[in-house]
């Protein structure tokens, strides 16, 4: 279930040669990452859907599996794509919403939710093959809700509820600090 905020955010989103000299403001990207029929692996798409509403008009919004290559896709030509998905840590992180700057942290994945993915290829290999095929944003700010249930069926552990509203709180805060970026 992809879809722009706008018309014109589709047209701009799917015009070759987004990165480079281009008029109008930066192409911002939010892509909710997961699967609601697996409990808190849902929590990514339960935030970008939550946060929509308040979103700036022409951000794109694409809800998404996980699977690497349509996050390509997904993020090509971006300015700013920001990736929100649910995430085991191998230990537990400082707080329930991590925030890691794929370009300027390249290291940071590493050991990090690799293989914790119910997506197959996850967003980690996304980065990582992004990097490979040069076919990363300009900028990748990855926002990742510490996970505990993974089991089959909707709903989320109550721990997850609050770390996804944190979450929310956080992606609007990344997108409305984007210079140029009109207020939703």
């Amino acid at each position: 279930m992809d879809g722009p905020a706008d018309a014109a955010a589709v047209a701009a989103a799917s015009s070759p040669g987004r990165r480079g000299a281009r008029e109008g403001p930066p192409l911002v990207v939010v892509i909710g990452v997961g699967n609601p029929m697996r409990r808190d692996d849902g929590a990514g798409i339960a935030v970008v859907e939550r946060a929509r509403p308040l979103l700036p008009p022409g951000v794109v919004v694409h809800i998404q599996s996980g699977e690497a290559t349509a996050l390509l896709d997904a993020w090509a030509g971006a300015d700013l794509a920001v990736v929100v998905d649910a995430a085991r840590w191998a230990r537990p992180p400082e707080s329930g919403v991590t925030r890691i700057d794929a370009i300027e942290q390249p290291d940071a994945l590493a050991g990090f939710g690799i293989g914790a993915s119910s997506h197959g290829l996850g967003v980690a290999e996304a980065v990582g093959l992004g990097r490979a095929l040069d076919r990363l944003p300009a900028r990748l700010i990855l926002l990742l809700v510490a996970i505990s249930d993974d089991g089959h069926g909707a709903g989320f552990s109550p721990t997850a509820e609050q770390r996804i509203e944190e979450a929310v709180a956080d992606l609007i805060a990344e997108v409305h600090a984007v210079p140029g970026v009109q207020p939703g």
